[in-house]
């Protein structure tokens, strides 16, 4: 046993450590009937206590069992509340000093094209024109050139195409050329006659080329972007042969239908760029 010295049995261990325990408790009573048993228990013990054994013992006591100072613990929460109030009080200046989250900074959209507006328009390569060519970029300069990557089964084209039709039409008188880039999905052959068939579908009566490759597409929109989402584009360039205004892909028309609120908002925004681009003259050649 832990408290057992020779010459003693286990329960008068236990009985001395007990008493010397009792006696240094705080707070233990050292007189009256209570007290004088404890002391009587100790010294009926003898030496069956050890000295190092018990003083260890109340050690732990003490550690486990710290003396308590009143009126501690109403200063504590006192002391508490005032540090939670000082803090509330000072939050909002700290806030207010904190630079932005990284996550509050506009994020990057590469759909935008917002980084191409008033860059030159890249040359055109195409494989062939289907419809209204041969055309250039330099012999439309001085024009207003709307320029719309299309191919079959996009439903997203289907509802465009007609609306930019609609514009050719209005404003073929005031230079505007509107192009339809066929890009087949994926790259390959086509036959012309396919091609004016599914225009005629969507209404379209504008110049078409043929990007078979997407050689053009990839100067404009994908290459070295390998984020991007989409291939339906568009790209207005202004008289000067600069983009003016660019759609990253998707449908835009004009709609009363809420749920097609935002590709008539879109829409909207091409009619104040075209409108813009048709009302300036262009530059003047530079000088020899």
């Amino acid at each position: 046993m832990r408290w057992a010295s020779p010459g003693r049995t286990p329960r008068d261990s236990r009985r001395a450590g007990t008493a010397a325990i009792y006696l240094n408790r705080p707070g233990a009573e050292t007189s009256g009937a209570r007290g004088r048993s404890a002391r009587a228990a100790a010294r009926g013990a003898g030496s069956g206590v050890r000295a190092p054994v018990a003083s260890t013992m109340l050690r732990r006591m003490r550690r486990q069992h710290p003396p308590r100072v009143p009126g501690f613990g109403l200063v504590a929460r006192l002391v508490l509340a005032a540090g939670l109030a000082l803090a509330a009080a000072l939050a909002p200046a700290a806030a207010a000093r904190e630079p932005l989250a990284p996550d509050a900074a506009p994020r990057y959209d590469p759909d935008s094209g917002a980084e191409l507006l008033g860059a030159p328009a890249p040359a055109w390569s195409v494989a062939r024109w289907v419809r209204g060519g041969p055309l250039s970029l330099d012999r439309l300069r001085g024009r207003v050139v709307l320029v719309r990557w299309w191919t079959e089964g996009c439903r997203f084209c289907e509802a465009t195409l007609p609306a930019l039709e609609a514009l050719r039409v209005k404003h073929a008188g005031d230079g505007l050329v509107v192009v339809g880039m066929f890009h087949p999905k994926p790259p390959r052959e086509v036959s012309n006659a396919r091609i004016l068939r599914r225009a005629k579908e969507l209404g379209f009566g504008g110049p078409i080329a043929f990007d078979r490759d997407w050689t053009t597409l990839g100067r404009y929109w994908l290459d070295g972007h390998d984020e991007r989402n989409w291939t339906s584009v568009s790209f207005l360039v202004d008289r000067d042969g600069r983009i003016a205004w660019v759609h990253g892909g998707g449908e835009y028309h004009p709609s009363d239908d809420p749920a097609h609120a935002r590709c008539d908002v879109q829409y909207r925004e091409l009619l104040e760029a075209l409108g813009a681009a048709l009302a300036a003259p262009p530059s003047p050649p530079p000088a020899p």
